[in-house]
């Protein structure tokens, strides 16, 4: 207790200073605003030169902002549009991009074998608007129709000679329905006549396996070809495979190519015959678009069935 009293007289200026600054504490800010802040301004006096030499040396150090740059609500109005800008290129892109392949697909037509067709056609890109529900290589919808000279059977191809199918009966004026060839629907369940290939490709000289075919579904044809006795087969897998001059097909049909030789097997009906699978090569469900072969309606027939599905010659 001694001690204690001993300190408190040695340090009685802290210990009031303590005091008062205690009891100020507890005393309502209405009372001491008046008086501190005068205090505060004397006391803050002194270090205000050296508040503005900090200020000073801090814009040296770091300028202040060009007025010239723009503001943040500008910036981000600015980003806006160079994002809006960038997608619209790449829109732009795909777009060239599919310009592109339709015009290579029609000058694929325009190129592809046709087996000594000399009829007159033109080429013209449509869109697959509508696949069937369940794909399979269902009916397929296009955007064109009698007014750009679709009429029933014309015909559709994809990379120039690779055969698609046919159009339907009921053409619209402005769309129409493509029957994919070796699809099992109303209409396709006829026999096709086709020429199978060698591997090396068509030329003069080879005239080809004649094959009489029938869908059987899932993009799948088959046939029977003849069998010489104690001979290997004249078929093998791979072979390309196209449709003959068949009087049902328009003759802008006749060279293209249908699919390639799945599988090859003896024939337990006809001993002398070989079974021919043929798997189809265009995947009609996977369409974006597809060439159509357009021929000019100038003879008699071809004008009156044009007339009749609503076209103008």
């Amino acid at each position: 207790m001694f001690s204690i009293f001993r300190l408190l007289q040695n340090d009685r200026p802290l210990v009031i200073t303590t005091i008062i600054v205690v009891v100020l504490s507890l005393l309502p800010t209405r009372w001491l605003v008046p008086w501190t802040s005068d205090i505060g301004s004397i006391l803050a006096l002194p270090l205000t030169p050296l508040g503005h030499a900090a200020g000073s040396a801090m814009a040296f150090v770091r300028p202040s902002s060009d007025p010239d740059l723009p503001s943040l609500a500008e910036l981000d109005r600015i980003l806006e549009e160079r994002d809006a800008y960038r997608g619209r290129w790449h829109a732009a892109r795909l777009q060239v991009e599919q310009l592109e392949l339709e015009l290579a697909q029609l000058q694929r037509a325009r190129n592809a074998p046709e087996l000594g067709v000399t009829t007159e056609w033109t080429p013209r890109t449509a869109t697959v608007v509508r696949h069937t529900p369940g794909g399979q290589g269902g009916l397929l919808r296009l955007n064109a129709g009698s007014r750009q000279g679709v009429r029933q059977g014309t015909v559709a191809v994809v990379d120039g000679d690779q055969l698609v199918g046919r159009i339907a009966g009921g053409v619209g004026q402005l769309s129409s329905t493509l029957i994919p060839i070796g699809s099992i629907s109303e209409g396709t369940g006829n026999d096709l006549l086709a020429r199978i290939y060698p591997l090396d490709g068509v030329n003069e000289q080879s005239v080809g396996v004649s094959i009489r075919m029938r869908p059987v579904g899932r993009g799948l044809m088959q046939g029977l070809v003849a069998r010489e006795p104690g001979q290997s087969s004249n078929v093998q897998i791979g072979q390309p495979v196209r449709l003959a001059r068949d009087p049902a097909w328009d003759d802008t049909a006749w060279g293209m190519q249908i699919g390639t030789v799945l599988g090859v097997e003896a024939s337990e009906e006809t001993p002398l015959r070989e079974r021919i699978t043929v798997l189809r090569t265009v995947l009609p469900e996977r369409l974006l678009s597809v060439t159509l072969k357009l021929k000019d309606p100038t003879d008699d027939s071809s004008r009156q069935a044009f007339e009749k599905e609503g076209g103008t010659p």
